[in-house]
C-alpha cells in the first residue's frame, strides 16, 4: 500500500468516560512501551512513511510523550500529530513541551460548542472548558490545530453553530465525524445515536458554511456517504484511501484502509450512484441498528443558497501567510515560503502557486498589499 501516516495508539486509558467511546470495551491498562514507541517510530520512517500519529485512550496521559515526538523528529518526521481530548493542554507549561518538542498537528474532539453537552457526553464536568483553554494554548503556540466534530442526537442540530463557534476562535481544519457503533456509542446507541438522514441537513449546512468562508479544502466528513452530504460529496473521507497503518498497544497493527472496507456494505441506492466505484457503502452495524431508510436521498434534496461567510474568517494558508508579513513585512514569493517551512500552522506552501493564490485572496480581503519588482511580487501587509 501507499504510505502516508503510521499512527501509535500510546494507551487505551483515558481521563473521560464518554458516552459515544468505541474503545470503551478495550483493556484501560493496555500500554505500549516506550521503547516499543521509540522502535515503531523509526521503523515507520525506515518504511517511508511521511507523517507520524499519537493517539489513545487519551495520549497526555503519557508523560513521556513529549520524549517521543522529539524522537519522530530526531528521526525525519517533519509532520508530527496528536489526537487527544485536550484537557491536560490546559496546562500551558505542557503544551509550549510538546510544541518544543517539535509536535506540528494538534487534532481536538468536541461534541459541539455547548459547555452542558460536551460535558454530560464526556461524564466529566468542566470537560469542555478545560480542553477550550487547551486549544487556545495550542492556537497561540501556532500549531496546526483542528477540531473533531463528533455527531450525536444531542449535537447534530447545532452543527453550524458549533462550526463557526471554532472557526472564530481560530480553528482552520475540521473533520465531521459520524460515529462507529461499537463499544459504549453501540449500548446508547437509543440514546445518542441519530440517523444518517436525520443528520444530513445540519451536515450540508455545516459545510455550506465553511465552504462559503474559504475553508472548502480543510474541512472533510467522516464515515459519512456523499449521499448524505449533497453538493460535498467530494468531502467525505471515506471515497479516498487513509494509506494509514495503526499500532495497537495490544501489539499488532492494521491497515486502516482495508479494516474500514471490511466493515461496510453497499445496498439498494448503491448501483444507481455516481460514486459506487469509489464508496463502499455504509457500515454493517449501523445497517443493523437503522437501516437503509433516507439514505440517497439527501443529494435530491433542494439546496438552500449558501451563506453568507464568516466575517473576518482566516484558513490555514491565509493565518500562516499573515504570521510571515507580521514577523517580516515586504518579502517576496520565495521568501515567504522559505518562512512558511518554519511554521506548523501551515503545510500546504509547497511552491510559488500556493503563495500567489493566498496572497490574492488576502488581496481581495484588504489584508495584504502586493508589489511588482524586478520581475516578481513583493508582499506587504495593506
Amino acid at each position: 500500500m501507499a504510505k502516508d501516516c503510521y499512527e501509535i495508539i500510546l494507551n487505551h486509558n483515558c481521563d473521560l468516560a464518554c458516552r459515544f467511546c468505541s474503545q470503551s470495551d478495550f483493556s484501560p491498562g493496555a500500554r505500549t512501551s516506550a521503547a516499543e514507541a521509540v522502535k515503531r517510530i523509526y521503523g515507520a520512517r525506515k518504511a517511508g512513511y511521511k507523517r507520524l500519529g499519537f493517539s489513545g485512550g487519551e495520549a497526555l496521559l503519557r508523560r513521556d510523550l513529549p520524549s517521543l515526538v522529539a524522537a519522530a523528529r530526531k528521526v525525519g518526521f517533519k509532520a508530527v500529530r496528536l489526537q487527544t481530548n485536550g484537557m491536560k493542554l490546559a496546562d500551558a507549561a505542557l503544551a509550549r513541551s510538546l510544541a518544543k518538542a517539535g509536535l506540528s498537528v494538534c487534532k481536538f474532539t468536541f461534541l459541539g460548542h455547548k459547555p452542558a453537552v460536551h460535558d454530560a457526553l464526556t461524564g466529566k464536568a468542566g470537560a469542555f472548558a478545560a480542553s477550550l483553554r487547551g486549544l487556545d494554548n495550542m492556537l497561540a503556540l501556532r500549531l496546526a490545530v483542528g477540531v473533531n466534530l463528533l455527531i450525536t442526537r444531542s449535537n447534530y442540530r447545532s452543527l453550524p453553530a458549533a462550526l463557526a463557534f471554532f472557526m472564530r476562535r481560530g480553528v482552520t481544519g475540521f473533520v465531521l465525524i459520524y460515529p462507529r457503533y461499537s463499544g459504549s456509542m453501540l449500548r446508547n446507541y437509543r440514546r445518542h445515536g441519530v440517523p444518517l438522514p436525520q443528520a444530513a441537513t445540519f451536515v450540508q449546512k455545516a459545510l455550506d458554511l465553511a465552504s462559503a468562508s474559504g475553508l472548502d479544502g480543510d474541512i472533510k466528513a467522516l464515515n459519512m456517504p456523499p449521499c448524505a452530504l449533497g453538493r460535498h460529496g467530494g468531502k467525505a473521507v471515506d471515497l479516498y484511501k487513509f494509506n494509514t497503518a495503526i499500532y495497537s498497544p495490544l501489539g499488532f497493527s492494521w491497515d486502516l484502509d482495508k479494516n474500514t472496507a471490511g466493515s461496510k456494505e453497499q445496498g439498494p441506492p448503491c448501483p444507481a450512484c455516481s460514486f459506487r466505484k469509489k464508496c463502499r457503502g455504509l457500515d454493517k452495524t449501523y445497517l443493523r441498528l437503522f437501516g437503509w431508510k433516507g439514505i440517497g436521498r439527501a443529494a435530491q434534496t433542494k439546496q438552500a443558497p449558501p451563506p453568507k461567510p464568516l466575517k473576518g474568517y482566516l484558513n490555514a494558508m491565509e493565518s500562516c501567510f499573515m504570521e510571515i508579513l507580521k514577523t517580516e513585512n515586504r518579502v517576496g514569493t520565495r521568501r515567504v515560503l522559505e518562512l512558511a517551512a518554519a511554521i506548523p500552522l501551515c503545510q500546504d506552501c509547497r511552491d510559488g502557486a500556493n503563495v500567489l493564490s493566498t496572497g490574492q485572496a488576502l488581496e481581495k480581503k484588504g489584508l495584504v498589499r502586493r508589489d511588482f519588482e524586478k520581475g516578481g511580487y513583493i508582499w506587504r501587509l495593506a
